[in-house]
């Protein structure tokens, strides 16, 4: 949710495949506030499977391309953002290390479910067909919009200003499914042309796509909105709407991995019990996705009431 390049940097992100490192010419701006270090709790770490116990290591997989999600500092190698500040104290409390592998966001359920990974955190969102393949550890909320050309007139926060017109997203994402499920039946019941989808490998083509005019509008995630806007090569709006649902955002592991599903959600709620939480979204500016109580599988286990566009 949150994701920027300027348009030089985009473009040489596009070609970005499956196990593909991103470019090290591709930093975002980082907070200098410092996290604190955090104790090693025993009995967390003994809660984890007995395999990661011995390892002392967690195999993570992410995308780094989602500023302020997560993406590379100017060193090309360490992953700065507001999650890696989040798993970093979890893997403290746990009393691990943390290998994490940079991927394409199409890779990172498949990565899990094949146990190549253990765990994969990408400000990925909770959905119910997700929830039948892997199961989410829930950190915070996921609220999007629309971002489009600030000059284009055709565009406002009525829906159905979007009918008839072409949106860019990347492969495997919600934002596509909301596109699908949601802006399109909207178009169709308005009488209203649908929305033509051009699929993207990764959303910096997207956002390239979008500067270049090869697509009118893209959906993003709110919690970047300000940073998109202060790094794009063309001037932007971003505009919010109610059809859009409010979801959970999570972490996730392998279904049938329960045990360190729950080793997880008991280190994330000692970050949160010891203030770390709160630092990590102050730290970020992200204090609006914020999620008081963390759990598992939220969408089904506490579900949200949505507004009505």
């Amino acid at each position: 949710m949150h994701f920027v390049r300027n348009l030089v940097a985009a473009l040489c992100l596009a070609p970005l495949a499956l196990g593909a490192a991103a470019s090290p010419g591709l930093a975002a701006e980082t907070p200098s506030t410092p996290m604190p270090t955090l104790k090693a709790d025993p009995a967390l770490n003994a809660m984890l499977p007995e395999a990661i116990r011995k390892a002392g290591v967690i195999q993570l997989a992410t995308d780094a391309q989602y500023p302020p999600c997560e993406s590379f500092a100017e060193d090309g190698k360490t992953i700065v953002g507001w999650e890696p500040d989040i798993w970093n104290a979890m893997a403290q409390k746990l009393g691990v290390e943390l290998e994490v592998s940079s991927i394409a966001f199409a890779g990172l359920i498949p990565g899990v479910q094949s146990k190549r990974f253990d765990m994969a955190m990408e400000c990925m969102a909770d959905t119910v067909e997700r929830e039948k393949v892997v199961t989410f550890i829930n950190v915070a909320f996921i609220i999007a919009g629309v971002v489009a050309l600030e000059n284009d007139t055709r565009i406002g926060d009525d829906p159905g200003t979007l009918c008839g017109l072409k949106v860019g997203g990347q492969e495997g994402t919600t934002h596509i499914d909301n596109v699908k499920n949601l802006l399109n039946p909207y178009c169709e019941k308005q009488g209203k042309p649908l929305i033509e989808i051009v699929n993207f490998p990764s959303a910096a083509a997207a956002q390239v796509a979008l500067y270049s005019g090869r697509v009118d509008f893209i959906t993003y995630e709110l919690i970047g909105a300000s940073e998109l806007k202060r790094k794009a090569p063309k001037p932007i709006k971003v505009i919010p709407m109610d059809i859009f649902p409010r979801k959970y955002n999570g972490m996730i592991v392998d279904k049938d991995n329960m045990e360190l599903a729950e080793a997880l959600l008991e280190a994330l709620k000692a970050v949160h019990k010891e203030g770390v939480y709160d630092l990590v979204m102050k730290k970020w500016e992200i204090e609006a996705i914020r999620l008081d109580e963390p759990g598992i599988n939220l969408t089904t286990t506490r579900p949200l009431t949505q507004a009505k566009p």
